[in-house]
């Protein structure tokens, strides 16, 4: 039987993990770009709807679908060998969103991160061929890095966010410390190598 001080973890290790979702977390973070950069709603509805559905809504329903028809075993994938194919499919739809934003002609940093995030799921769900990176810290590095690249130094304490979101991942046996450590680096330097092509650093 758990103790007392255990359960406590059990729920705070949840709790971080679920706030911090990719799901949430990208969702949360891109209605913050939108909103800041769309003049009206004429611009902001479908450029938020546009990443909304093709980073979330239907991702989220092929992976609800693969649980229903008993493909995988439970909705986060925590088998490597399940996330396979979901992952490519969530790229997949995430490059397909950034193509949809640009024949929108959303603005330039709303595209950016559109292309920012299609090319972390596809480097992500590439490497979750063979190996089970946490993309968890790695989609909360990336958010960090643009918020620091595109509001300022002053968002650097969001990267100490990374410690207790790797600390639940491991602590729920969901990665290893490495796994988590290289989710956050490769997101970061693609991060950086993609606004360094559009000329923001």
């Amino acid at each position: 039987m758990k103790t007392a001080n255990r359960k406590f973890l059990d729920y705070i290790a949840f709790g971080i993990s679920a706030f911090f979702s990719p799901y949430v977390a990208a969702v949360v973070f891109t209605v913050l770009i939108v909103y800041n950069y769309a003049q009206d709603l004429n611009q902001f509805m479908p450029w938020m709807l546009t990443f909304f559905s093709f980073s979330t809504i239907l991702p989220g329903f092929y992976i609800l679908w693969l649980f229903e028809a008993r493909k995988i075993t439970d909705i986060h994938m925590a088998n490597p060998n399940e996330r396979k194919i979901p992952m490519i499919v969530m790229a997949i739809s995430a490059l397909v969103g950034a193509l949809v934003l640009f024949c929108l002609h959303a603005v330039r940093p709303v595209f950016v991160i559109a292309v920012i995030y299609a090319l972390n799921s596809l480097v992500l769900a590439i490497i979750s061929q063979w190996w089970k990176i946490s993309v968890h810290t790695g989609t909360f590095a990336s958010i960090a890095t643009i918020a620091v690249i595109i509001f300022g130094p002053k968002f650097w304490w969001l990267y100490l966010i990374l410690i207790p979101l790797a600390w639940s991942r491991i602590y729920r046996k969901r990665h290893s410390l490495w796994q988590t450590t290289f989710g956050a680096l490769v997101t970061t330097v693609i991060t950086l190598l993609v606004f360094f092509v559009f000329g923001y650093v």
